[in-house]
């Protein structure tokens, strides 16, 4: 039996090897021709794997075109989510600037045939952490004849951590008290945010503790009035004032009401000339009364005199 089954097989042997030869061909054209091998692209988000400890990685954020070549059912069956582009940060253990190879992985079957970008910058920046004071600002008003005497703060001591480029960007800390007639001292929880110099909430950053508890004092039975400025100054001797001119010349004070009552005018503090001056423009500060706020702080004066 197995004499015959090898007669068989062996008959015609030549032809059969052309034949089987020929067949194999005639397949992998047919196949070559159904799904031909053809070139094609992903565009693929850059993303950073081994970040060191401690650092952040700064980049630019951009999209890798990655080209590969494989048959078209290749591309078919697959997508850019099978694709990835990463810069390996396994040799860059520094605060700095690095230019690094974009690496990519992809399905089997596929052939790389570019990169573009082929390098991506990368700043590894430190975590840091900075002290900072947090800013209240008062939106809104107590009820008439009431005023926000003080704003006493569970905390005073705030920190922002973060990488050190977004750290050193912070400006301020920021919360918002929105007043609506109270008329009573109360507390509040303040939410806070770290802003950049254009007021631009800095998102990298966080604020510890994020939230503090503020008690807004309010005053009441509080008088407002509006009282001329007095220029307290000390000529040279033998040398007369001649003329004094300040701006603002009132200025509104706030207060109690037995204190404001009292309060005639609001002077500035001593101004002493030199003997060789003939006058003096510039800025001086009030002289503030205890138990009294004032809308000004300082007024501007031009003092001459006389020849």
């Amino acid at each position: 039996m197995l004499e015959r089954i090898k007669t068989v097989l062996l008959r015609n042997r030549q032809k059969k090897i052309v034949a089987l030869i020929l067949s194999t061909a005639l397949w992998f054209f047919v196949m070559s021709s159904q799904d031909p091998v053809i070139n094609g692209s992903y565009d693929v988000p850059i993303s950073m794997v081994n970040v060191p400890p401690k650092y952040k990685a700064l980049y630019a954020d951009q999209n890798i075109r990655v080209r590969l070549r494989a048959p078209r059912s290749y591309f078919i069956d697959y997508s850019e989510n099978n694709v990835r582009a990463f810069a390996n940060l396994r040799d860059f253990t520094g605060e700095g600037e690095y230019d690094i190879p974009v690496e990519t992985s992809y399905p089997k079957g596929f052939e790389l045939e570019s990169v573009s970008p082929a390098m991506v910058r990368v700043k590894l920046d430190p975590f840091v952490e900075r002290q900072i004071p947090a800013e209240i600002i008062i939106t809104g008003s107590p009820v008439e004849g009431s005023i926000v005497k003080n704003l006493d703060r569970s905390s005073d001591n705030l920190t922002l951590i973060g990488a050190k480029t977004a750290v050193n960007s912070v400006r301020r800390v920021i919360g918002y008290i929105g007043l609506n007639d109270n008329a009573e001292t109360f507390d509040i929880p303040v939410p806070l945010s770290a802003v950049d110099e254009n007021g631009r909430e800095v998102s990298d950053v966080r604020v510890v503790p994020s939230a503090i508890t503020v008690t807004v004092v309010i005053e009441s039975n509080i008088q407002k009035k509006v009282v001329p400025v007095v220029v307290e100054v000390a000529a040279p001797a033998g040398r007369e004032i001649e003329k004094i001119t300040v701006n603002p010349q009132n200025v509104e004070i706030t207060g109690a009401t037995e204190i404001v009552n009292q309060i005639e005018a609001i002077k500035t503090e001593t101004l002493t000339l030199p003997v060789n001056v003939k006058s003096f423009i510039g800025k001086l500060k009030f002289v503030v009364p205890d138990g009294v706020t004032l809308s000004e702080y300082e007024v501007d004066a031009n003092i001459s005199l006389k020849e």
